[in-house]
C-alpha cells in the first residue's frame, strides 16, 4: 500500500510539472514579468522600448521604460541595424499596430549605408521582444494564436483525464 501511495505521489508531481509547463526546457524567464493586479484597459501589455535608439540589445532593455503600451498596439516591433559580422549599430523597440509589422515590413535588407544590414521583427504578447532579430529565420511577424493556446488547453486536459483515470485504477 504504501509503494502505491509513493507511486500516486510521483505521478501527481509529474502531471503539475506537466501541466505547468515549467520542465527546463520550457521555463521562460519573462514569465517573471507578469501582469500586475490591474491594467489600464483590458488586453493591455507592455513591451522592452528605446524609441531614441540604443547601440545595442543589452542597452535598449537596460534603459527601457516600465511604461504599459498605447491602445490600438498589440505588437512589439523591433528594428535592429548590424555591420557585416552581426555587430549592434543601433536597437530600436516600440509598442506597434498590426499595419506596421504585416507584409514586407518584416525581414532583413541593406541600407543605404554600405556594410549596414536591417533586419525588422514583430512579435504579439506581453514583453516579447526581449532579443533583437539577426537574420531572415528570426526576423518575422511572431503571432499567437488562439487555436494553438486552445490545443494546448485541450492536450493538458487530456493529460490529467489520464492521469486521474490511472490514480483511481490504482488505488
Amino acid at each position: 500500500m504504501e509503494s502505491q501511495l509513493e507511486m500516486v505521489a510521483l505521478l501527481l508531481m509529474w502531471l503539475v510539472s506537466l501541466v505547468s509547463g515549467q520542465g527546463a526546457k520550457t521555463f521562460d524567464w519573462h514569465a517573471a514579468y507578469d501582469y500586475p493586479s490591474s491594467t489600464p484597459f483590458p488586453d493591455s501589455m507592455k513591451c522592452w522600448t528605446c524609441v531614441d535608439g540604443a547601440d545595442d540589445n543589452y542597452n535598449c532593455n537596460r534603459w527601457a521604460p516600465d511604461v504599459w503600451c498605447p491602445e490600438g498596439t498589440r505588437y512589439c516591433h523591433t528594428v535592429h541595424h548590424m555591420n557585416e559580422v552581426g555587430q549592434s549599430i543601433k536597437v530600436w523597440k516600440k509598442c506597434a499596430a498590426v499595419d506596421e509589422c504585416s507584409g514586407s515590413n518584416v525581414g532583413c535588407s541593406n541600407t543605404d549605408i554600405p556594410g549596414v544590414k536591417k533586419c525588422v521583427s514583430c512579435c504579439e504578447g506581453h514583453i516579447c521582444n526581449y532579443d533583437v532579430p539577426t537574420n531572415e529565420t528570426n526576423a518575422v511577424f511572431e503571432r499567437q494564436t488562439a487555436s494553438s493556446a486552445s490545443y494546448l488547453r485541450s492536450t493538458e486536459l487530456l493529460l490529467v483525464t489520464a492521469a486521474l483515470f490511472i490514480v483511481l485504477r490504482i488505488l
